[in-house]
């Protein structure tokens, strides 16, 4: 597999500007939690990259059991669930009023319930809807799939700086009947990540542990 990341942090705590706003003013408090989630994706990304690079395919498209996921899987579910949820966050961000006061933003009562049990180790699990299931994939085209979604969520993440994200929502993607603001969108994405980075090392240590013990 190929070993270039293909993605940088996108926001700075440092940076100087925000859409045009000082950060020493209305923008300080908003833009270190949206460079605290672009620090969060830049090192999952980073993380699954340790992981998986070097790996062979078999291993890589290995289910440890019928109607699991390998690791490929894995990252495709990844991918799929970032580009089901961008176009309507790249909306939201576009017309996000700008925010007045140096503030925190705020995730809003259920992405936090989301998060709470999205963050592993995790004790209930979420149906898969058929949008987001995997869709059998190569593992270099999975891997490559997964940088460039991440590359694209950093992008959207980054436009949102110095913008009151908290206070645009969108209708979630996977459930229709629900909404929340898209400050929270971008946590629960960084959650569910976190998620199924846990479980692709899971995989490879157990893979791995059977080729410890074959040998």
């Amino acid at each position: 597999m190929r070993g270039d990341l293909g993605i940088q942090a996108v926001i700075s705590g440092n940076t100087g500007q925000a859409n045009g706003l000082d950060i020493s003013g209305a923008g300080l408090l908003s833009i270190q939690q949206e460079a605290g989630i672009a620090h969060q994706i830049e090192q999952l990304t980073k993380e699954v990259g340790i992981l998986v690079l070097g790996r062979n395919k078999t291993e890589l498209m290995t289910r440890l059991k019928p109607g699991s996921w390998c690791v490929a899987e894995c990252l495709d579910h990844l991918t799929q669930t970032t580009r089901a949820f961008l176009p309507a966050i790249s909306e939201a961000v576009a017309r996000a009023p700008k925010l007045t006061t140096n503030r925190r933003l705020r995730t809003g009562i259920l992405p936090s319930l989301f998060i709470r049990n999205l963050n592993p180790p995790y004790h209930i699990r979420f149906k898969v809807l058929p949008r987001l299931a995997p869709q059998n994939p190569d593992s270099d085209t999975a891997w490559d799939s997964f940088l460039q979604s991440q590359s694209e969520l950093a992008a959207v993440l980054s436009s949102a700086a110095g913008l009151a994200i908290d206070k645009v929502r969108i209708k979630s993607p996977v459930y229709a009947r629900i909404s929340y603001n898209i400050y929270g969108a971008f946590r629960m994405l960084a959650a569910h990540q976190t998620r199924h980075v846990w479980q692709i090392s899971r995989i490879l240590s157990v893979l791995d542990s059977r080729l410890t013990i074959v040998a």
